[in-house]
């Protein structure tokens, strides 16, 4: 009985070493991923939710500076506009920067809040490309989800907002009778 224990002992310790010396560690990286440190967990990933826009004949593609942010930077967008139409056009364009806490403190999920907007007016001649950078101004904070967004002309996304909210407010009368 002494000799199986002392076999079952050392065949347990070679196992825990083996894996010690073989195995992952928590600060390796797989297939070309940046190692997971301290200093890399605490980064913030840009997650653009609309990156293209396509409308009144014009292209608009929203970029940030950077993949990834540390804590307490200010990212730097850039909004190229390509007019592919054969007239002028003046595009307005919003983009608004978006977080939301990683943790929930309820049986809801956190709520989205818009933490910086600025809208901007290009003017560009047929075919023209323009590119104009915007400073958020706005920090980026570890303990939420950041995203970026943009939208065209204001008053179509109020008159589909609208359209919306009509729509559910008949579905919701009929569903009441």
């Amino acid at each position: 009985m002494k000799n199986l224990l002392s076999m079952l002992g050392i065949a347990a310790f070679t196992m825990v070493a083996s894996l010690a010396v073989l195995g992952p560690t928590s600060a390796d990286a797989a297939d070309g991923e940046e190692a997971k440190t301290a200093e890399t967990l605490k980064k913030v990933n840009a997650v653009i939710s609309m990156p293209k826009l396509e409308e009144d004949n014009c292209v608009v593609t929203l970029k940030a500076d950077k993949e990834s942010y540390a804590a307490g930077e200010k990212p730097v967008l850039t909004v190229e506009v390509k007019n592919d139409g054969k007239e002028a056009v003046e595009k307005k364009i919003t983009v608004s920067m978006s977080t939301r806490d990683l943790e929930s403190r309820g049986r809801m999920p956190a709520m989205t809040r818009v933490v910086w907007t600025k809208t901007t007016t290009v003017s560009l001649a047929a075919g023209e490309s323009k590119s104009v950078t915007l400073e958020t101004e706005t920090e980026i904070d570890a303990s939420k989800a950041t995203s970026f967004s943009m939208s065209g002309d204001e008053s179509e996304e109020v008159v589909k907002e609208a359209r919306l909210r009509k729509a559910v407010e008949e579905v919701v009368r009929r569903n009441a009778n």
